[in-house]
């Protein structure tokens, strides 16, 4: 609804609507503008206050690990892996997931022709792209410098490794980062001036989310709830488990 000249509000159509607000945004100065954020954080205080601490979020899983920032976002940035020489994919697949982050890689391999390689599932990329495994086990034998890619990650100059967010919905995850870990500290992947370890989160507003805090204190809090508060989420942290 917008307001009409006679002072009254009338109803229009989201088109309208739009141009009305694009028209008065370009009207005013920058350091004019604010922006206010209520719901997230209403529905983390109104649990808290009902002694809750089990706040989920969508696509972050039951229990990601928020503690560090640089755990969970694009650390060096979508423009900054038109830097990198060689990318190692953790059960990532940007040409599904994210098309702006896969566009700028395969920009990247075929202007500066770096190397690509990946761990996960067999898919397909249209850039030159090394399988080196499906599971855990290849992420182990790189962290233990058992893998002829250890070589190619050891000689790259700015190595980025982008780990995939369903990853935090696996059982085993905890292993999976131990081993991305060692990869980064090993690979001489983040450094002063260059952090190459980067999480490709699949919802809008999850990285601000978990700047927030919505992590569930316990994994089992869904099977277990007896009322359950669904702000504008569906079904896909598992809500539908909930006993009642």
């Amino acid at each position: 609804m917008i307001r009409g000249t006679d002072g009254r509000f009338k109803v229009v159509s989201w088109h309208d609507a739009f141009a009305v607000v694009a028209e008065i945004a370009h009207q005013v100065k920058p350091e004019e503008i604010v922006g206010i954020a209520e719901s997230m954080m209403a529905l983390k205080d109104f649990l808290n206050k009902m002694g809750s601490n089990n706040v989920w979020c969508e696509g972050n899983g039951p229990s990601p690990n928020a503690d560090l920032r640089s755990g969970y976002i694009m650390n060096c940035g979508i423009n900054g892996l038109e830097n990198a020489d060689v990318f190692l994919l953790v059960g990532a697949q940007p040409r599904v997931e994210a098309a702006m982050v896969h566009a700028r890689i395969r920009e990247t391999v075929r202007g500066s022709n770096a190397k690509v390689a990946y761990v996960g599932p067999l898919t397909e990329f249209n850039y030159d792209c090394e399988h080196l495994g499906t599971g855990p086990e290849t992420l182990t034998e790189i962290a233990e410098g058992r893998h002829p890619f250890c070589s190619t990650l050891s000689n790259a100059k700015n190595p980025a490794i982008i780990v995939g967010a369903g990853l935090l919905e696996r059982s085993d995850k905890d292993a999976i980062f131990s081993a991305v870990e060692t990869i980064v500290k090993n690979g001489n992947v983040v450094r002063p001036y260059w952090n190459g370890f980067n999480v490709l989160l699949l919802n809008a507003a999850q990285a601000a989310a978990l700047d927030l805090g919505p992590v569930p204190e316990s994994i089992q809090s869904i099977e277990s709830a007896k009322f359950v508060y669904l702000m504008g989420a569906d079904d896909e942290c598992g809500f539908g488990k909930a006993s009642k």
